[in-house]
């Protein structure tokens, strides 16, 4: 094992382009399934025998997602510009940890939303959401699922001209360090076909 676990490096200000854009948000989309018909999980990132990580390694989750033979990915659409995602520092020294939540809202309480809040209730489920800025992030690992919450209640609103009916979502994931998501969340809308997992 490297002496240190990653390596420090300087961070400069952006210079490139794409660095300069930051659009808050986070598109309008989440991906979800249930935890235990994952096939494959990602690896936290690790040194090899005699290097330490760059800091971009030491960032980015290593592999990416498959689902067992059959099963697969689902989409859920929200209301745009009424999510977030946050990822809080939280634990005692020697315990710390991240929260990783994702508050969303979808305009209209229907029987099919309720009907998603009974299937998601109680169970573990893994949820990837991206950013504006195209990043993703994962909820949800090998050994610690993402659970939906309790979020504010479900309301019709009063004032037709100022108020939503809505079913605001909540999803938290508890995990040892802020990542990256880096496989293509897309690919997991499609069953996985035996010999194409891992």
């Amino acid at each position: 094992m490297p002496e240190k676990c990653i390596s420090l490096a300087d961070i400069d200000e952006a210079i490139s382009c794409d660095e300069l854009d930051n659009l808050a948000g986070i598109v309008q989309q989440i991906i979800y399934g249930y935890w235990d018909e994952v096939e494959v999980w990602p690896e936290f990132p690790a040194p090899t025998a005699d290097t330490p990580m760059t800091l971009d390694q030491a960032g980015k989750w290593d592999g990416n997602i498959t689902m067992k033979e059959g099963k697969r990915a689902y989409r859920l659409v929200v209301t745009d510009g009424a999510g977030t995602l946050t990822i809080t520092d939280q634990g005692e020294a020697g315990g710390e940890s991240v929260r990783y939540q994702l508050d969303v809202e979808r305009a209209k309480m229907s029987a099919v939303i309720f009907g998603f809040e009974n299937a998601t209730r109680g169970r573990r489920l893994f949820v990837l959401v991206q950013d504006k800025n195209g990043t993703t992030y994962l909820m949800g690992d090998k050994l610690n699922a993402c659970k939906r919450v309790a979020a504010d209640a479900a309301t019709t609103g009063t004032a037709a001209e100022s108020d939503v009916n809505k079913t605001p979502l909540r999803f938290q994931y508890d995990c040892a360090r802020k990542l990256i998501y880096t496989g293509d969340p897309e690919a997991l809308l499609t069953a996985a076909q035996s010999g194409n997992n891992g």
